[in-house]
């Protein structure tokens, strides 16, 4: 699977939200939130066509959420995740792609990792020449990159600092 690669948005990436999600609430413990983030959430957004899911849950019920997670199939992965983040990835069949890549998110509620890619992706959806700009940033991180995920990254932070700046900071 090439990793970083610019597709267009597909109209049943909400679908495949939906049905992992309704398989990932049959695991989880009570009083937990769960968020579709990333391109794939973000309406005319086009990406890498990953479905990010982000759950927050008490920290007393980190380690058995890591658990359902992996009897089901996701693998952790401990050196992506941060601080207080847990990380895990699976691949399902899919009628697109033959196989789709889903990432799943993991930490306690409040934490500022989850705030801030809800407050980013609901900011892309509400703004039409933000997702317009933030596109033809994404295209030009797959092209100068290479495969490259530090190139990658550094391309589109000065625009994803410039976001939260408006979002979670409240500056212009």
């Amino acid at each position: 699977m090439k990793k970083y690669v610019y597709k267009p948005y597909e109209q049943t990436y909400p679908e495949m939200f939906r049905r992992e999600k309704n398989r990932l609430d049959k695991l989880l413990p009570n009083n937990y939130v769960i968020e579709h983030i990333g391109s794939t959430a973000v309406p005319g957004l086009g990406g890498k066509g990953i479905i990010d899911i982000y759950i927050t849950v008490s920290q007393d019920q980190l380690s058995q959420v890591k658990q359902e997670l992996e009897s089901v199939g996701y693998i952790h992965i401990p050196e992506v995740g941060e601080g207080e983040r847990l990380y895990f990835r699976i691949d399902l069949p899919d009628k697109l792609e033959k196989i789709r890549r889903y990432h799943v998110h993991i930490s306690e509620h409040g934490n500022k990792d989850f705030l801030q890619a809800v407050a980013f992706r609901n900011y892309l959806r509400e703004n039409k020449d933000a997702k317009v700009e933030y596109i033809a940033i994404k295209q030009q991180a797959v092209k100068e990159a290479a495969g490259d995920k530090e190139i990658y990254m550094r391309i589109k932070k000065p625009f994803i600092r410039k976001v939260l700046n408006k979002t979670i900071e409240g500056r212009k």
